[in-house]
């Protein structure tokens, strides 16, 4: 999937993001590095996708994300997962989540693996909230492969 591909999904993503008390859809893309056990497929790599999360107190969240990957040198694949996050000291977002990696590799295999962030996430009293983490992907392959990246975001409350 092109560039301007990951572009329209984003910004159709932003134009569906809504919070309210029970429910929220958080749009997220990002860019970042593809490391696997063949260094023929690992390079650049970048992201899409969105959250829905339910609210399990004020400062903790868990739900289901989806992603969109496309790897520079390894083609494309989806994931889809669950999660839970904790906001701290009223910015530091935390979040780990077990996930199903669909169309991965060669073989297009479907391969569990584990999904975290870490990142800033502001407690502001406005209705647009941006986030920035830093996104890992451990996926256990034949050989684990993992996935660095920086991601980004906006919500609308909570």
């Amino acid at each position: 999937m092109s560039l301007i591909k990951t572009i329209v999904i984003m910004l159709i993503l932003v134009g569906v993001s809504f919070s309210s008390s029970s429910l929220i859809i958080r749009p997220q893309g990002g860019y970042g590095y593809f490391h696997s056990a063949d260094p023929d497929s690992s390079g650049a790599t970048y992201h899409a996708g969105a959250r829905i999360l339910l609210p399990a107190s004020e400062v903790k969240r868990y739900g289901l994300e989806f992603s969109w990957f496309d790897v520079k040198n390894g083609g494309e694949f989806t994931s889809m997962g669950i999660l839970i996050e904790q906001k701290m000291w009223n910015w530091f977002n935390s979040s780990i989540g077990t996930v199903g990696y669909f169309g991965f590799g060669e073989d297009s295999e479907n391969i569990v693996g584990l999904m975290t962030n870490l990142g800033w996430e502001p407690n502001w009293d406005k209705p647009l909230k941006p986030f920035i983490t830093y996104r890992t992907d451990f996926i256990f392959s034949e050989e684990l492969t993992t996935i660095h990246s920086l991601s980004a975001g906006l919500a609308l409350g909570f």
